[in-house]
Parts: C-alpha cells; structure tokens; sequence
C-alpha cells in the first residue's frame, strides 16, 4: 500500500483525476444500467403474470361453463317422461318408441349446443338397447357388459348420481368408430319417482375442440395444461403429455406442491395457476427467456448508450483536465527557471479562480523578490566568504538588531507585511536567545521566543501546521535555562510535523504540580519508531541510574535532545526529568519536570 500511495503521489494531476473519475463513472453507469434494466425486468415480469393469471382465470371460467351446461343437459335429460319410460319401459314396443323420441331431443339439443361431441345412454336393464349419437348422427357403442369392466363405470356407480369427469383416449373404444381423444360426464339416472338407478348417461367434449378455444392468441412458447382432480392432464396445447400425470412432466417435475396450489422452483420458467369450481386446474408456463426477450434488445441498446456516454465522458474530462493542468505546468516550469537564478518569470494566469489567484500571488512574490534581492542582497552576495566571516565576527548584537529593525521598517514601509512579520519574529528571536549573555531566562521569554521562531516557521510552512501556547499565570516570571524549550519545538517540526501532508498540531502547556514546574511539548507529527524509542528510552533510564553513557556515542539521541539532558543534570543534577513518548503516525509527546 505505501508502494500504491507513492505511485499515486507522483502522478501527475491530470492523471489524478482520471485514476479517481475512471472508477466513479464506471461505477456509476453500472450501477444506473443494472438498476434500470432489473427494473424494467420486474416489471415486465410482473405485467406478464398478471396477464397470464387473467388467461388462467378466463380458461377456468370456460370451463366452469362447459360443465355447467353440460350438468344442465344431463338434468333435463333425466326429468325428461321419455327417457325415464325409455328406462323402466312397461312393454318392449314402449321401449323402442321411446328410445326414438330420446334420440330426436339428444340429437336437436347436441345441434344447438356445440361443447357436445357425443351421448350415450345405457340402461340397467339388459333387454333396453343403448343409445348413441354424436355430431353426424347415430353411432354406435360398445355394449353395456364391457363398458361395466371400465374406470368410468366404476366411478360414476361409486359417486351415486353425481356427475364424473374422465378422461377417454381414442384407443377405448366406448365409441365405435371414435378415435378422438374426448373429455366425457358420467352420471347414474335415476327413476325419478323411486329413485333407483335406471341406467348410466356418456356425454363427450371432444379434447381438440375444447384445446383449440383456449389456445387462440397464446405465443408458441406457451406450455398450457388442464389437471383434474388426480392431477393427470386431461387437456393440452402439446398433446403428448395428455392422459400423463404431473410427475411425468419435465417441466413441472421440479415443482413443489402446497395448498392446492402448485409452485416452480425452475426460476426459468412463469407459472401461473388458476382452479374451477369442479376441480380441476389451470396451468400455464411460459419461458421467461421469451418474456424477456424484447428487453434484451433495450439491455443492449442500453449498454450501447452506456458506453457511448462512458467514452464521451473520458473524452471530456480528458480535455478539462488538460486545461485544468496546463496552467499548474505553466507554473511549474516557471518555478524551475526561478530555482535556476531567472527573476524574470511571469505566469499571467487569466480568471478570478483559485489557480488564476495562485498565479498572481506567484507573479507578486517573484517581482517583490527580485526587488528585495536588487535593494537589500545583492551587493552582499558578491562578497567574499572570507570577508562575510570576517564581518561576522565583528559584528555587535546591537548592530544585528538595528539591521533586522531597518529591515522590518523597510517592509512596512512597502507593505510587506508578510516579509516585515518574519524580520520582526526573527530579530526577537535573536534578542531573546541571547538575552544579554544571561542563562537563564524567565518562562514567559522562553515562551515568547518559541511563539517567534513557531511564527518564522509558519511562514516557512504555510497552511501546513497550527500552534497553541498554554501557560497559567502564575509561573510566567520563573526562571529555568535559556533554549530549553526551542529545541524541542524544532524537533517536533523537523521529526514530526515535516512528514505529514497538513493538518499538523504543537502544543506547549507550562504549569505547575505540586513543586514543580511542568513543560509539555505535543504534536500529532509522523511519531518515532518503537526501536529509536526504545534507545532513547534507555539512555534517559542509565542517566536516572547513574551510569556513564553520556560518552557512548553510538546509544545517544540527537543532538538537540543530548544538550537539553546534559545542561538539566548541570542545573538540576537528578531533580529534573525529561521523558517522552510517541506512536508512529500518531505523534510525540515530550514532558520536562523541573524543581521549583
């Protein structure tokens, strides 16, 4: 990650924004695509359902009034005089005369009612001839004695006049010379004044008829089956599943059955179901695939967009990047002729924006530079390093002090007010590091001091660390030794705050505990490593135990920390104590105690 972090640190702005841009947009146009396309999924799914569950219902309702009708036909046939004598005839010429006045009413009535496909009625007694017709006519049937051996005999006699429904395949031959598949009722008559079976009446639908009513307008892909009661299909738009039980059925063999309801767990597939009143169930399967198919040319269509707008958008940010840049470069190589010596340099960045300020602060500063370098530095710098030296030593405090005020005044003579609070931080912190060749200095000077040399480095380090001084009252006028508290505040810039971005914090608290006199120095900088601490930590442990280490140079802090130590044990011998603690990333805290 450090590797990462220093890669992305080196990268040009421009490039900056794209490794941040990139992410976000793709992102974002992923997430705005899948949310609309799952969407417009659900909806269409949901739209589909409930239009599948409205052709259920329809299909439900056809059937409830087929079988209605075909219950009523039944009702009538059995109330009607001729066919309760065609029954319980009382002679055999009775019977016969009979038995064509039942065909003549069958027949009419199966003209105008176009659900039927056929009739038979068979009688109890074996001397009455059944009776069949159908569409074109009379037919013929198999006779009573072998119609007997079958399911539907059996279940009509176990139901006692309640109408069965079943299922008749071409290949029984109930019908002579009928090999449609037919749905039929079958219902014991009875004698309607004693109530005694007299004979069982076969009406027939034929399947295809039936399949066709409700198959108009369903897509290719649609499955449809009609279950009864014992869940074998009955009725079906692929005919090859008719008279086969659910479980033989590949697509709904990995269905779960609750409730009288039946339900897919084949997430490829819509179900929808609806019941009739006589039992049976309604079924219809589409592949969601198909549903969705229109929606997958939008999701490409989409996609398409999507792409289009991600690569205008690169091409775009692109550009803005590049004059969001170009003036940053501009800068940029301007600053490296400026390192060079050439005072010459100008941006003249146009607009009221934070980069066109930059530039004319950068403007500014160059030409303020070049004027104070022409009016204050630039004979000096042409001196000798011999003469330089020479002057040095002789000169006086006093003559450091006036030059530095001469300098301040200049500076506010020009409204250089930045340059004139650095002169003026910087000559009182000459003045009061030397405080007249005293080594000891009040806290409060101490304390001004370092406010001074914190204000040089603010300017040094603009925007790049605050500071926050706390002294109670009450030990302003103590004295301790002169640059002890310096030191560590140079420290905390160096070590600490230099290797943070921003953000960096030093605070100085002075007060007094008990006896003696508390010096805090805190800041939030990178922090010292466990090991260095450790090492400083047993240096100031052997000073506490007497031991000689002082002279064991490869065991000794830095410089700064070694000269606080040594002129603290000269003072104070072994009442004063420094100890200090860190957390890399997290900061440094340094505590001084000092005898009162």
């Amino acid at each position: 990650m450090k590797i990462i972090k220093n890669i992305y640190l080196d990268l040009p702005i421009r490039f900056k924004i794209f490794v941040w841009f990139i992410p976000v947009l793709l992102i974002t146009v992923s997430i705005t695509g899948g949310y609309s396309y799952y969407t417009a999924k659900n909806q269409v799914l949901k739209k589909a359902n409930v239009a599948q569950m409205e052709i259920t219902d329809q299909i439900s309702y056809q059937l409830d009034y087929i079988s209605n009708n075909l219950i009523d036909f039944s009702n009538y046939l059995f109330l009607l005089s001729s066919v309760q004598q065609y029954l319980n005839p009382t002679t055999q010429d009775d019977t016969y005369s009979r038995r064509s006045q039942t065909k003549e009413i069958a027949s009419s009535l199966m003209v105008n009612n176009r659900d039927m496909q056929s009739l038979i009625l068979y009688g109890f007694n074996k001397d009455i001839p059944s009776l069949a017709v159908n569409k074109t006519g009379v037919t013929s049937t198999m006779p009573f004695e072998e119609f007997q051996k079958t399911n539907h005999y059996r279940l009509a006699v176990a139901l006692r006049g309640k109408p069965s429904w079943t299922l008749l395949k071409g290949d029984e031959r109930v019908f002579i010379g009928e090999s449609r598949t037919q749905i039929i009722l079958t219902k014991v008559l009875k004698n309607s004044n004693t109530l005694n079976d007299l004979g069982i009446l076969i009406i027939g639908i034929n399947e295809e008829t039936l399949r066709n009513r409700y198959t108009k307008g369903l897509s290719d892909s649609a499955e449809i089956f009609i279950l009864d009661e014992n869940d074998i299909v009955i009725s079906s738009n692929n005919t090859q599943w008719i008279g086969n039980t659910i479980n033989h059925i590949p697509i709904l063999q990995e269905s779960t059955y609750e409730n009288n309801a039946i339900t897919l767990t084949n997430n490829d597939w819509l179900l929808s179901q609806s019941n009739s009143n006589l039992g049976w169930k309604v079924l219809l399967i589409q592949p969601r695939k198909e549903l969705l198919k229109e929606l997958q040319t939008i999701k490409g269509l989409t996609f398409i967009v999507a792409l289009l707008c991600f690569a205008l958008s690169l091409w775009v940010s692109w550009y803005l990047s590049l004059f969001i840049t170009k003036p940053l470069k501009k800068l940029t190589v301007s600053m490296e002729k400026l390192q060079e010596g050439d005072f010459s340099q100008k941006v003249e960045f146009h607009g009221k924006d934070e980069i066109g300020a930059l530039g004319r602060g950068y403007d500014l500063m160059v030409q303020q530079t070049n004027q104070l370098i022409d009016d204050v530095y630039r004979s000096s710098l042409r001196q000798k390093e011999a003469e330089l030296k020479s002057l040095q030593a002789q000169i006086h405090p006093h003559f450091l002090y006036n030059t530095l005020d001469t300098i301040f005044w200049m500076a506010q003579k020009k409204n250089e007010k930045d340059i004139a609070n650095i002169i003026y931080s910087l000559s009182q912190f000459f003045r009061l590091s030397l405080s007249d060749g005293k080594d000891l200095v009040t806290v409060n000077n101490e304390l001004l001091l370092v406010k001074n040399y914190l204000n040089i480095q603010k300017e040094r380090f603009p925007n790049k660390f605050s500071f926050e001084i706390d002294v109670d009252d009450d030990i302003t006028n103590y004295l301790i030794p002169k640059l002890l508290i310096q030191p560590l505040v140079e420290n905390s810039i160096i070590h600490g705050i230099e290797s943070i971005e921003e953000n960096g914090f030093i605070y100085i608290r002075a007060f007094k505990q008990e006896k003696n006199l508390v010096i805090n120095v805190t800041d939030n900088g990178y922090g010292i490593p466990f090991d260095q601490l450790e090492q400083i930590k047993q240096y100031l442990q052997s000073i506490k135990s007497e031991n000689n280490i002082l002279d064991e140079q490869a065991n000794r802090p830095g410089y700064a920390l070694v000269n606080i130590i040594e002129r603290l044990r000269i003072n104070y011998d072994k009442t004063a104590t420094i100890d200090i603690e860190s957390k890399v990333e997290f900061g440094t805290k340094v505590k001084i105690t000092i005898p009162i």
